[in-house]
This record gives C-alpha cells, structure tokens and sequence, in this order.
C-alpha cells in the first residue's frame, strides 16, 4: 500500500464548486476497483490536496489506471476550472507534484502509533 499527495494551486472563493464536483464523485467506482483504494480531499488558502492511496500493485500502473476511469475524468473536468495542474492519464509520474510521507512523529498514547 502506498499513499501519496497530489498537490495543486486553486482559486480561492472556488471552494463550494471544488465542493460539488466532490459529491458528484461516484464512490462506486473505488469499489470497482479502478486502481485506487482510497482519496482523501484537501482545500485552503489557495491550494487544493488529493492524497491518493494505492492497494496492490505498482503505484504508476494503478494510479494512470486510476486517472483513466470516466468517473475521475469527469471529476477532473469539473475541476479543471478552479483547480490548476490536476494529473493527466497521459502525464508521467515524474513530473506532477506529488509528494509521500517521509517521517510520522506520534505521541505513544495515540493508538496504533507506528513510523513511517
């Protein structure tokens, strides 16, 4: 399992829109099976933050998979007016703003309480 963060640049005061094109995401498609298991969503002062989390599989193979089901294109493009450099099928891993946990610091009382 790994998970990542997408990071892009949004325009603010777009944030009920950003909103909308949320809760018109089919969530059936994640238990489809499309590549991705979990997404977490993330918006304020003008950045927006998908963390996308890939079961099983390598990472490039399941994300582009991920980015190419209809029902994250349409997300995507209901997106696109407000939320800038969103991840292509088409774009190469290497070059989009992603970014992965490095290090977790928890309190030991917190349950669970592992390291990255």
């Amino acid at each position: 399992m790994q998970t990542v963060l997408h990071i892009s640049r949004m325009d603010t005061g777009a944030e009920l829109a950003v909103r909308r094109a949320h809760d018109a995401f089919s969530l059936d498609a994640l238990d489809r099976g499309i590549g991705v298991e979990r997404l977490v969503a993330f918006i304020g002062s003008g950045f927006y933050a998908l963390e996308i989390t890939v079961g099983n599989g390598g990472f490039q193979e399941q994300f582009h998979r991920f980015l190419g089901t209809p029902e994250v294109t349409a997300l995507f493009a209901a997106l696109a007016p407000h939320v800038h450099d969103l991840p292509s099928p088409d774009a190469k891993t290497a070059e989009m703003p992603l970014a992965t946990a490095m290090l977790l610091w928890q309190s030991k009382a917190m349950p669970d309480a592992t390291t990255v």
